[in-house]
């Protein structure tokens, strides 16, 4: 990985309170926030296009770049696969395609690496908004015009949420048996060996009255083989308000996993 100082772990985050709770020596080195706004300067803050056209905040990521603020890369659009309410920008394969590159090109441009739209972890053909999710939803943008290089992506970004009533354990193993099916399609689908951003994971259900040590023994197992895996070369659980105490301003249990 090319992260900072070769660590991969990184913080995603809406509240910067919360990601500077989870700055310790040698832990996370970069974050995002979905968007162009960075404001987390203990991290390696790596911008966003968060959707096509509109929604992409694209002169302030482009003053980022000019001013050297150490901005490597962009990611691409968030979850185009799933709906505005929960998150996602709600983009066909077409759409996405017809404004990649008036949205990212210019980043690319002036030196910025760009990160593949991050997809969900549904992979069907036929998926909430109409049109493909998940794996299918990128194999259908991908094909777009067959030259999958015309993208100028260096790497793809994934999601991941595990079902509610599985042990943490069983949610684990899924989620590196996802990570691992998902690496071959994606190789498969852009023809060449492509590095993974892991930029959102997490266990269900996110609600659980012990969702803290849940997401901590959850970590605990699937940290140490990310780190091991070549071709993982940055993640991000969900989120940082997640695993920390922001009375205390301390890690919770998750968090204190975390670091």
């Amino acid at each position: 990985t090319d992260a900072p100082f070769g660590i991969k772990k990184g913080v995603a985050f809406n509240n910067p309170d919360a990601a500077q709770i989870l700055s310790r020596p040698n832990s996370a080195t970069w974050s995002y926030n979905w968007g162009g706004v960075t404001n987390a300067p203990a991290f390696q803050q790596i911008p966003m296009c968060h959707g096509p056209g509109w929604d992409c905040d694209s002169d302030r990521i482009l003053r980022r770049i000019a001013e050297n603020r150490d901005t490597p890369y962009v990611l691409g659009y968030n979850e185009p696969d799933f709906p505005r309410g929960y998150g996602g920008v709600e983009a066909s394969p077409q759409a996405a395609y017809d404004n990649w590159g008036n949205d990212m090109f210019k980043f690319n441009d002036r030196g910025a690496k760009l990160v593949c739209p991050a997809i969900s972890s549904y992979n069907t053909k036929e998926g909430f908004m109409g049109y493909e999710s998940g794996l299918q939803w990128l194999r259908k943008f991908a094909s777009i015009g067959n030259n999958p290089s015309q993208f100028r992506c260096s790497a793809q970004a994934i999601h991941w949420y595990g079902w509610e009533g599985e042990s943490i354990q069983d949610q684990a193993k899924s989620f590196m048996k996802y990570v691992e099916e998902a690496h071959r399609e994606v190789n498969d689908i852009f023809r060449k060996e492509m590095p993974l951003w892991i930029t959102e994971f997490a266990p269900e259900p996110r609600n659980h009255a012990d969702k803290a040590n849940r997401m901590a023994q959850f970590l605990n197992i699937v940290v140490p083989w990310l780190d091991r895996q070549d071709y993982v070369h940055r993640y991000a659980p969900f989120w940082a308000e997640d695993m920390v105490d922001l009375g205390s301003r301390q890690p919770n249990a998750a968090g204190w996993a975390f670091v």
